[in-house]
């Protein structure tokens, strides 16, 4: 039984994509990855745009939004300086997995359209 455990972490499993969708400016709330996954972690955006008017980032943090974990600094950076998706006015994909993150959000840097991601962390189990 212990072997079977085994096989399924090496394989790793996926969870259900999270999906954020933002219609005009700001950021959206922090999405929380799951600290206690198999490293290494993974995490796959795919973004859409409804207008090339529409300019976007994924923002992450290494320290706990929640609050749960203080911390007394907390840097947003942007997810192309940990190897994800650069900030662009067009449809992207990308992944992060060369640093581990406890949190993600979409900002929407224009009014002039909607910008919607989707989200897929793997390594769980």
């Amino acid at each position: 039984m212990a072997v079977r455990k085994t096989e399924r972490r090496k394989r790793g499993q996926a969870v259900q994509p999270v999906y954020v969708t933002l219609s005009s400016s700001g950021s959206s709330p922090w999405k929380l990855t799951n600290w206690q996954g198999n490293p290494p972690q993974q995490i796959g955006f795919a973004v859409t745009v409804a207008s090339l008017s529409s300019q976007w980032q994924i923002d992450v943090t290494l320290a706990d939004p929640t609050n749960t974990y203080p911390s007394s600094v907390t840097t947003v950076f942007q997810a192309s300086q940990v190897g994800g998706p650069a900030a662009s006015s067009v449809n992207g994909i990308g992944s992060i997995s060369t640093c581990p993150v406890a949190a993600w959000r979409l900002t929407n840097n224009s009014t002039g359209g909607s910008v919607h991601v989707a989200a897929l962390q793997v390594g769980i189990g």
